[in-house]
Formats: C-alpha cells, structure tokens, sequence
C-alpha cells in the first residue's frame, strides 16, 4: 500500500494532514486509508489533521457512530489516533470517541494540534 499524501513521519508519531473540499465521508474515507496504512506499516501512533477540509457541515450523530466503528475497525488496538477538527465541528459528548474506544481502538478528538500531540505521545492509553 502506498503512503497517503500528505502523511509524514514525525518525531514519536506520524501526522496525516487532510484537506481538500468535499463530503464528510470523503473525508473518512481518506482518514481509514492512512489509519489503514498506518497499521499495515507498524506506525502506532497517528495525529490527523482535518482542519483543512472544507465544504460540509456539521456530522449527526449516525455518521459519528458509522466513523467511530471504521476508525475502530482500521485502528484496532494497536494504533493510537488523535483526530484534530475544527471547534465548531466537535460535538462536546465525543460521541465517535465513545464509539471507538467501545470497540477497542485507543482514539481521542481535539480542537488543538499541540493538545492532539500531547495526548498522542503520552504513554498507556487515553
């Protein structure tokens, strides 16, 4: 499998910046295949950006649950994902969170990369 574009390794962890313009599940799709990847190359810890992506609107609750159990599905247990979103975008229950955490992956969402980073490289789980 090819690296996504726009994935890049940093120090402790590997950064996925996505952008573009289109649908949410666009979006998805594209953060399963670098969480896919991600897993397939033994990278363990992932930051997604998504702040760059534009043209949607706000996620209702069934497309949080349908990306918390995909994220789940491509992350299983071993990599840990730090998903950062515009504020206005994040519902403030982290519903996907709940989502995926239920189904094994170790995942958070943030409004802040720096936040994203720290919780990313902290050692355990969330």
């Amino acid at each position: 499998m090819k690296a996504p574009e726009g994935l890049e390794a940093r120090e402790g962890y590997c950064c996925y910046r996505l952008s573009g313009h289109g649908s949410l599940p666009e979006a998805a799709s594209k953060a399963v295949e670098a969480i896919t990847f991600s897993k397939e190359k033994g990278i363990h810890r992932l930051l997604i950006d998504a702040t760059n992506w534009t043209g949607h609107k706000k996620p209702s609750a069934a497309e949080r649950f349908d990306w918390g159990e995909a994220f789940a599905a491509a992350a299983g247990p071993t990599v840990k994902v730090a998903l950062v979103a515009r504020p206005e975008l994040m519902d403030p229950e982290k519903f996907e969170v709940t989502v995926a955490t239920n189904r094994g992956m170790v995942g958070n969402v943030f409004d802040s990369e720096r936040e994203g980073v720290e919780w990313l490289l902290k050692t355990g789980g969330q």
